[in-house]
């Protein structure tokens, strides 16, 4: 994806194998986002708020509370305004926003247009973060491929540099 005239702008993958894995996977990355106060939303195909509070309710887990009060969408239930009015207002405040973008190919890549189109028209100060979860057994013969399309790659241990695994 390009976004014109923006520099401020890392792209990062993630692959799962169940919804449960994703959530696993993620809470400590979304625990270390709220520490550094970074406005996150997350934009989800299948994945719901309610299981992230039932996985949070079995874990010990920092900042539960903040990751419950997070903007967490899901667009089988969610209005497309909400969620893009949610993006613009973290980025008009220039904070730096997370972006966790979860789901099937084509949903992920219809959500990085929509976003793509909201930042190609903003000037953005702050720096911003692109997350596009794939599942594993969607994308697996392609892994590599799409990987390479990427900045980095995110995983239970935190952010990984491209560069460092291919």
């Amino acid at each position: 994806m390009e976004y014109v005239g923006q520099q401020n702008i890392k792209r990062l993958c993630n692959f799962y194998v169940s919804n449960i894995h994703l959530s696993v996977m993620l809470l400590p990355y979304l625990s270390k986002q709220i520490d550094e106060d970074v406005e996150i939303t997350t934009i989800f195909e299948d994945l719901k708020k309610q299981d992230i509070e039932d996985l949070l309710n079995k874990l010990n887990v920092k900042n539960k509370n903040e990751i419950l009060s997070m903007n967490w969408f899901n667009s089988n239930r969610d209005d497309y305004d909400n969620i893009l009015s949610s993006i613009k207002e973290g980025i008009k405040d220039n904070k730096k926003t997370t972006i966790i973008i979860g789901g099937n190919k084509k949903y992920i890549s219809e959500n990085n247009k929509r976003i793509q189109d909201i930042l190609n028209n903003q000037k953005i100060n702050s720096d911003i973060k692109i997350i596009d979860c794939y599942n594993i057994y969607e994308t697996e013969k392609e892994m590599r491929e799409i990987i390479q399309k990427y900045d980095g790659i995110i995983n239970t241990s935190g952010e990984i540099k491209v560069t460092e695994i291919i």
